[in-house]
C-alpha cells in the first residue's frame, strides 16, 4: 500500500495542472491547526476523532503546551487525483517571518477569521502579506457554531455580523490596492483606466456569491458555501442555479415563490437566513434532542446511523469535501500562478523591468513562466528548518544522520531536481552577469544534490526527484545557505528576491552556557539557529558575550528552547535588554510640565503681600523649568539676581539675547541664575536644613547644568559653544521613518531632493515650529545625525546661508549635480577666501583682543563666519574647513550614539553651534602642542559640548511601546483594564461589538512592562481574554527623572527625600547598572536592622 501511494504521489507531482500549493493564514487562535487536522484526516493520516485535538502539524513540545503554532510546516494531501501541498503557518505576530516564508512558496491562501472575535490586527497583517506576494485567497469564516452556542445570536443577527466581517476584509484589500495604484501612477506619471481598476477590484474582493467565501466550524467538521445551498434549492424550486446563487447573499427576499428586493412584511429575513442559517440554527437548538436530530436526518435523506448533531452536520455538509472543492476550483495551479507572480518573485528576469538585461534570461523567463519540468533548474529556498534525526525516513538510501541538521525548505519553479545533480547555490549578494564568456562568482558556490525529501509535517520522506511546481526539502546545505538562497543548474541565474521581514528585534538578552565547557556547542547551535530563523539577530559584544535579538517574549523562549535542543546542554540568559532612547522635551511640553510650578509661585505671591515686587517675581517665574528650589532659597536667589554685576555674565547675556531662539525674555535671568547656582550647590537634608551636601551625584550635576555649554579643546586653543534644544517628537519620528530615502539622498547622493524638501517643509508647517528655529534650519543646517540621516539636527551659525544643507538641496534642484561636487566647489572657495583674509590680516596688523575674565588665553569670538585667526591656525595645521566640519560632525555623531542618561541613542535633539573661539597665541606656543591632531581634539570637545548641553535642556527618556489589542467580554473588561493600569498601559480606543458583546480594547503598553503580561491577564480573567502585542514605535516618558522636592508644598507632600516612585529614574538607573555605569543604590537601607542578624558561633 505504501508503494502504491508513493507511485501515485510521483504521478501527481508530475501533473502540474492538478497541483495546488496553499498556505493557511490567520490571527492566532482562529483555528488554522484544527482546520488542517480536518483536511489531513481526509487522507486517513490521522483519525477523524482526533482531528482538532491532536494538532498534528504542531510537532514541537512548546507548541503543544502553549496551543499556538510557532513554525510553518508542510504536508502533501491527495484528493481526487489532485495533489495539495498545504502549509500551516503561525498566527502569532512575533512569527510573521514564518508567514512570509510560507507565502513565497505557495500560490494560494486560506484566510481564516474567527466570526466571534472578528477582523483583528494580525488578520490585517497577513492580508497585506498575501496581497504583496500576489496570492489569490479564499476567505473562511470559522467557528460559526460559537455564534449559536456562546452568544445565542439569532440567524438575522449572525447574518449582519458576518456581513460586517466580509466588508472589513474587503476594505483592507481595497486600501492595499489603492496604495499600489497610487504608487504606479506616481512612478509612471499617468492614470489607470477606471474600468481596469474596477476589474482589479472585482477579482480581488471576497463575495459569497462568487463562492470564494466558506462558512464553517472546524471543530464540528462542517462547511458550506452559497453554491452548496444553491444546488440544493435549485432542484426543489426548479430554477436556474446560477441565478439563485446570486440572490442567496444580500438583501433579497422570498415572496410567493419569487425572489424580490423588497420584503413582504416588516422584519422579514433575507434569503441567506431563510434558506441556510435557520436550518443550521434548528439543528443546534435541538442538539440534545436525539429524536429530533434523527428526524432531521431522515428528512435530509442521510444514510447511516446518526448519533448526535455533530455527525448530522458532518454528513449533511462535509467539511473536507467543501474545502477541497473550493481549493481546486478557486486557487490557481503552479503554471497559472507563476505567470502572474514571476515579476514579484524575481524582477531581474523581466526584460521590461531590468536595465542590465542578459539575453540568457529569456530561457529562464519562459521556463519559469510555463513551470517547465524540462527547463533549467531553478529552486528558491525560503528558509532553513531544523529536523531531529528520528523524524527522517532515509529508506536505506543513506546512513542515518547524527544530531539535529538543517534542511532547505524550497520550491522548484523550473526544471526537475535529481539526486547527484550538480547545481549552483546563488546567494542574495550575487551580481548580474552581462558577458557570456565571463562568470562573476560573487556569492555563488557549486554543490551536488545528495538528499531530497518530501515534507510530511514533522517527518521527512526521502525521494529521488522532484519536478517543477512542488515543495521540497533539500539536505546538506547547512554551510552554504544563509536564511534564503537560489539554486540553479546554470550559474547565470539571478538571485530571487529574499523574503521581506517587517519585524525587527525589539527584545534582546545575553546568552551563555550553564557550564563553561559547553561554550563551543552553544556557539554552533546559535550559528545554526541564526541561519534558520529569519527574524533572529545575533550580536557579539567586545567582551565576548553574545546577545540575541528577538521579536518578543514568545519568540525569545522558542529560540532558547531550540538552542538547548541543538546544543544538548542548558543555557542561561540575562534579564531582557530593553531598548531606550533619549530626547529633549519640546517647548510646548515644557509649558505643560511647568504648570505645577507656576501654581506654587502664584501661592508664594499671595503670601508675600508685596505689590512693589510683583513684577520681579513674575519674571522669576519664567526662569529655567528644572531649577526648582524651596521658598526660602527662592528669596535669596531673587535678591542675588538684582545684585548680579559680573562682567562675564553680562557679556554672555548680551550676545545670547540676540541669538537665542527659545527663551528671549527669560534668557538674562536664566544665565544669571545658573551662574550663581554653580558657585555653591547646596542640598537640603530633611533632618539638618542648610547642611552642605557632600555627595556630588548625577541629580545635583544635572540640576546645575545649562543648555548652553562651552567646551575647549585639550590644548585650550579652540572653544566651541553649543546650545541644545528639543525638536517636536513628530518631526523626529518622521525623519526616522524616512531614513531609507534620506540615506540615498544625503549619504549615497541618490534620490530626488525636490520630493524630500516638499515633505520636510510640509511637516514643519503642520507642526507650527517657531519662526526663528525654522530660519536656522533653513539657513544654517549643517547635517542630520547620526550618519547624516538620523532624527537629530546640527545647526551651525558659523556657516553661511548658501552652505546650509537645505540651501544646497534647493540649489541642486535648480542646477542638478551631486552633493559631493558641491562640497568640492565649496572647499575651493573656502581656501581662496582663507588666503585673502590671511593676507588682509597681515597687512592690517590686527591686535589681539584680551579677555578680562579668562587669563589662560586670548580668545577671538566668531559670530556668523570663521574668525581670521582661526582660519590661519587651521591652515597651519593643514586642516581645511571641510575637515573641520567633518570633525564637528563626528563629535556630534559620537554624542548621539550614547546619550548621557544611560548611554542610549539620542532622538529629537537639535544642537546649535552658537560660537567658535580661538586662542591667538604666538606661533612658538602653537608648535609646542603635544595633544595630538587638532581634528581629534575638536571631535572630543564637540562631543562633550553636546553631552553637557543635552543634560541642561530638560532631558527625557524615550521607551519602546507595544500596541496591545485585547478582546474580552463585559464581565472581564474591568479586570483586563486593571492589569493594563498596573503595567502603565494607556488605553487608546475601546469598541463594543453590539452583536457579540465583546470589547475590543486598544492600548499602548511599554515594552519594559510587557513581560509576563499575557500570563497575568489570562490569570486575572480565567482565560477569557485574548491579547495581541505588536510593536508600535516609541513614546516619551514625560516624567522628569531628576525631579526633587524643594518648595513647601513638595516638602509637605513628599518630604525632603526624592519621590519614592519615579519610573523614569528607576529605568535609567537599572540601565546604567546593567551597563556598568555609575548609579545610585543603597546597599544597606537601614543599618540598625543589622543588629537582628544572628551571629555565627
Amino acid at each position: 500500500m505504501e508503494d502504491q501511494k508513493s507511485i501515485l504521489l510521483q504521478k501527481l507531482q508530475s501533473n502540474t495542472v492538478n497541483i495546488r500549493n496553499l498556505s493557511i493564514i490567520a490571527h492566532v487562535d482562529h483555528g488554522k491547526t484544527t482546520l488542517t487536522d480536518q483536511l489531513i484526516s481526509a487522507n486517513n493520516i490521522i483519525s477523524k476523532r482526533l482531528a482538532g485535538n491532536l494538532r498534528y502539524m504542531d510537532s514541537r513540545e512548546d507548541e503543544q503546551l502553549r496551543g499556538i503554532t510557532m513554525k510553518s510546516s508542510s504536508i502533501s494531501i491527495i484528493y481526487e487525483n489532485h495533489l495539495i501541498n498545504l502549509i500551516d503557518s503561525p498566527g502569532h505576530v512575533e512569527f510573521s517571518s514564518e508567514v512570509q516564508a510560507a507565502l513565497r512558496l505557495t500560490d494560494g491562501a486560506l484566510v481564516l477569521v474567527d466570526v466571534l472575535e472578528g477582523f483583528s490586527s494580525q488578520t490585517f497583517n497577513v492580508l497585506k502579506q498575501m496581497f504583496e506576494e500576489g496570492i489569490k485567497g479564499i476567505l473562511v469564516l470559522n467557528k460559526v457554531d460559537r455564534l449559536i452556542l456562546e452568544k445565542q445570536m439569532d440567524p438575522d443577527q449572525a447574518f449582519i455580523h458576518m456581513s460586517q466581517i466580509i466588508e472589513q476584509v474587503n476594505a483592507a484589500l481595497s486600501s492595499f490596492l489603492n496604495e499600489q495604484i497610487h504608487q504606479v501612477e506616481e512612478q509612471k506619471e499617468f492614470s489607470l483606466d477606471d474600468d481596469y481598476i474596477t476589474n482589479l477590484e472585482s477579482n480581488l474582493y471576497f463575495c459569497p456569491t462568487k463562492n470564494n467565501v466558506v462558512f464553517c466550524s472546524s471543530i464540528d467538521a462542517w462547511a458550506f458555501t452559497v453554491g452548496t445551498f444553491s444546488a440544493i434549492f435549485a432542484k426543489k424550486l426548479k430554477c436556474n442555479q446560477q441565478a439563485l446563487q446570486k440572490c442567496l447573499w444580500g438583501n433579497y427576499y422570498f415572496k410567493n415563490k419569487k425572489v424580490t428586493i423588497t420584503p413582504s412584511k416588516e422584519g422579514q429575513s433575507v434569503l441567506f437566513v431563510d434558506f441556510i442559517l435557520k436550518n443550521i440554527w434548528n439543528i443546534y437548538n435541538n442538539k440534545d434532542n436525539i429524536q429530533k436530530i434523527q428526524s432531521i436526518a431522515t428528512q435530509l435523506q442521510l444514510n447511516g446511523q446518526i448519533a448526535n448533531y455533530k455527525q448530522l452536520m458532518t454528513k449533511w455538509l462535509p467539511f473536507d469535501q467543501c474545502l477541497f472543492d473550493r481549493i481546486i476550483k478557486e486557487l490557481p495551479n503552479p503554471i497559472e500562478a507563476q505567470r502572474s507572480r514571476k515579476d514579484i518573485i524575481c524582477k531581474r528576469i523581466n526584460r521590461q523591468i531590468t536595465k542590465n538585461y542578459d539575453a540568457r534570461y529569456d530561457e529562464l523567463y519562459q521556463s519559469i513562466q510555463n513551470c517547465d519540468p524540462n527547463g533549467p533548474l531553478v529552486v528558491f529556498v525560503s528558509k532553513m528548518v531544523s529536523i531531529p534525526p528520528e523524524c527522517i525516513d532515509e529508506k536505506q538510501l543513506n546512513p542515518k544522520p547524527q544530531g539535529i541538521l538543517s534542511y532547505a525548505f524550497a520550491r522548484v519553479f523550473s526544471g526537475t531536481l535529481h539526486l547527484n545533480q550538480p547545481v549552483y547555490v546563488i546567494g542574495p549578494k550575487s551580481k548580474i552577469i552581462n558577458n557570456v564568456n565571463q562568470v562573476d562568482q560573487t556569492d555563488i558556490q557549486q554543490f551536488e544534490i545528495k538528499k531530497i525529501y518530501l515534507m510530511m509535517a514533522q517527518y521527512l520522506e526521502a525521494i529521488k526527484r522532484m519536478p517543477a511546481g512542488n515543495l521540497v526539502a533539500i539536505g546538506g546545505l547547512d554551510d552554504l545557505i544563509f536564511k534564503t538562497s537560489t539554486i540553479s543548474s546554470v550559474n547565470y541565474c539571478p538571485s530571487f528576491a529574499p523574503t521581506y521581514v517587517k519585524f525587527k528585534s525589539i527584545v534582546r538578552t545575553m546568552i551563555m552556557p550553564s557550564q563553561q565547557e559547553d561554550q563551543p556547542k552553544v556557539l554552533q547551535a546559535i550559528k545554526k539557529l541564526y541561519k534558520c530563523d529569519p527574524s533572529l539577530e545575533v550580536q557579539a559584544l567586545d567582551s565576548g558575550e553574545l546577545v540575541l535579538g528577538t521579536c518578543g517574549e514568545v519568540h525569545l523562549q522558542r529560540c532558547i528552547t531550540d538552542i538547548e535542543k541543538i546544543a544538548d546542554c542548558k543555557v542561561k540568559i540575562s534579564e531582557p535588554i530593553i531598548p531606550f532612547k533619549e530626547t529633549i522635551i519640546y517647548k510646548n511640553m515644557l509649558e505643560e510640565s511647568n504648570e505645577k510650578f507656576q501654581k506654587k509661585m502664584a501661592k508664594v505671591l499671595v503670601q508675600g503681600g508685596q505689590k512693589q515686587k510683583k513684577q520681579q517675581q513674575q519674571q522669576f517665574e519664567q526662569k529655567s523649568k528644572d531649577d526648582d528650589i524651596d521658598v526660602e532659597k527662592q528669596k535669596q536667589f531673587k535678591q542675588k539676581l538684582q545684585e548680579a554685576e559680573e562682567t562675564e555674565i553680562v557679556k554672555d547675556t548680551n550676545i545670547l539675547e540676540q541669538e537665542d531662539i527659545r527663551y528671549n525674555q527669560q534668557l538674562k535671568e536664566e544665565v544669571k541664575f545658573k551662574y550663581d547656582q554653580k558657585q555653591q550647590v547646596k542640598k537640603i537634608d530633611h533632618k539638618n536644613k542648610g547642611k552642605q551636601a557632600t555627595k556630588n551625584n548625577l541629580l545635583v550635576e544635572v540640576q546645575t547644568k545649562s543648555n548652553l555649554v562651552e567646551e575647549f579643546t585639550a590644548n585650550q586653543k579652540i572653544a566651541v559653544k553649543v546650545r541644545a534644544i528639543g525638536l517636536p517628537f513628530e518631526l523626529a519620528t518622521w525623519i526616522e521613518n524616512n531614513q531609507k530615502y534620506m540615506r540615498k539622498l544625503l549619504y549615497e547622493n541618490k534620490g530626488d531632493p525636490k520630493q524630500f524638501l516638499e515633505e520636510f517643509d510640509t511637516i514643519r508647517k503642520s507642526l507650527k515650529i517657531e519662526k526663528k528655529l525654522n530660519e536656522l534650519i533653513e539657513n544654517h543646517l549643517q547635517c542630520f545625525g547620526p550618519k547624516k540621516f538620523g532624527p537629530n539636527l546640527l545647526i551651525n551659525k558659523m556657516i553661511k546661508s548658501e552652505d546650509s544643507l537645505i540651501q544646497k538641496l534647493r540649489q541642486q534642484i535648480q542646477n542638478p549635480q551631486p552633493l559631493v561636487q558641491q562640497q568640492q566647489i565649496i572647499q575651493q572657495d573656502f581656501q581662496q577666501q582663507a588666503e585673502e583674509q590671511n593676507q588682509m590680516q597681515m597687512q592690517q596688523g590686527e591686535e589681539k583682543v584680551e579677555s578680562t575674565k579668562d587669563s589662560k588665553s586670548q580668545l577671538s569670538d566668531t559670530t556668523g563666519s570663521i574668525a581670521k585667526g582661526l582660519e590661519l591656525y587651521l591652515s597651519q595645521q593643514d586642516l581645511s574647513q571641510d575637515a573641520m566640519n567633518n570633525a564637528i560632525n563626528l563629535g556630534f555623531d559620537l554624542a548621539l550614539n550614547a546619550g548621557p542618561l544611560c548611554a542610549e541613542p539620542i532622538i529629537g535633539a537639535c544642537f546649535i553651534i552658537e560660537q567658535l573661539k580661538f586662542s591667538e597665541e604666538d606661533q612658538q606656543q602653537q608648535q609646542q602642542d603635544t595633544y595630538g591632531p587638532i581634528s581629534g581634539q575638536l571631535i572630543s570637545a564637540m562631543k562633550d559640548a553636546c553631552i553637557n548641553s543635552f543634560l541642561g535642556a530638560q532631558p527625557r527618556l524615550v521607551e519602546s511601546v507595544y500596541k496591545c489589542t485585547l478582546q474580552t467580554d463585559f464581565t472581564n473588561y474591568g479586570k483586563s483594564i486593571d492589569v493594563l493600569n498596573q503595567r502603565r498601559g494607556n488605553v487608546v480606543n475601546e469598541v463594543l461589538n453590539s452583536c457579540t458583546s465583546l470589547f475590543t480594547v486598544q492600548a499602548r503598553l511599554p515594552l519594559s512592562s510587557s513581560f509576563d503580561f499575557y500570563c497575568q491577564v489570562q490569570s486575572a480573567t480565567s482565560g477569557h481574554v485574548s491579547a495581541q502585542l505588536d510593536f508600535d514605535g516609541w513614546s516619551i516618558l514625560q516624567e522628569d527623572p531628576f525631579y526633587q522636592p524643594f518648595t513647601d508644598d513638595d516638602i509637605a507632600e513628599n518630604g525632603m527625600q526624592k519621590v519614592e516612585r519615579n519610573t523614569a529614574r528607576d529605568l535609567i538607573m537599572a540601565t546604567r547598572k546593567r551597563k556598568g555605569m555609575n548609579f545610585e543604590e543603597k546597599i544597606v537601607v537601614a543599618a540598625d536592622k543589622q543588629r537582628n542578624l544572628s551571629k555565627k558561633k
